[in-house]
């Protein structure tokens, strides 16, 4: 007497079974086909920065500063690049494909410590607050690099000798990222201009004491 071999290839049953995993190989592999058909290569993000080196002593400060420091508000404090359209007055939008290549203050502080040449010499130390770095487009399409700072001036012993605030603009060429990190670059220098400024008149006084 046989015992029938239910493993045996040429059953029924193993047919029917090779049959079923053939179809389901063919099922996955036809899925993981059209998977990578449907993947798109991420976007390329673009990174700016300022462009480069500033001079040092671009805008010599009037007084030897001890120190300079330059910190931001919330709303400024990360790498979006920022714009705002007068129609839409309370809506801050980033764009998409852009981005700064470090925090505004991250990058402002270095250059402003160039420009105004802080050696470390004086006695006073200087805060700068970013309360706003972005790019602002008017009821015309016309755009502008805004940056607005407050400024706080320490004396030897750490107190506040005077308090003040900035807010500089540079229009840009074309309303565009790019555009818009070349006009940046140039309002951190009239910011420059404006810190140095004010140090020349009596904010001044107390760091020549």
């Amino acid at each position: 007497m046989t015992t029938p071999d239910t493993y045996s290839l040429s059953s029924p049953a193993a047919t029917a079974g090779l049959r079923a995993s053939a179809r389901g190989v063919l099922l996955a592999l036809s899925l993981a086909v059209a998977g990578c058909g449907s993947l798109q290569p991420a976007p390329v993000v673009t990174q700016h920065d300022l462009g480069g080196l500033f001079d040092v002593g671009g805008t010599r400060s009037p007084v030897p500063l001890r120190t300079l420091n330059v910190t931001a508000q919330p709303l400024v404090s990360g790498t979006g690049m920022q714009y705002r359209e007068v129609a839409q007055p309370t809506r801050r939008a980033v764009y998409a494909q852009n981005r700064w290549a470090a925090p505004p203050a991250a990058m402002v502080e270095p250059a402003l410590l160039r420009l105004l040449a802080v050696d470390g010499g004086g006695s006073c130390r200087l805060q700068l607050s970013l309360a706003e770095f972005i790019i602002e487009v008017d009821a015309q399409g016309q755009s502008r690099a805004r940056i607005a700072a407050d400024l706080r001036l320490l004396d030897a012993r750490g107190v506040n000798a005077q308090m003040h605030s900035l807010d500089v603009s540079e229009p840009l060429a074309r309303t565009a990222p790019a555009e818009g990190a070349q006009a940046m670059r140039r309002a951190v220098q009239r910011l420059g201009d404006g810190v140095a400024a004010w140090l020349a008149g009596d904010a001044g006084r107390a760091c020549k004491t």
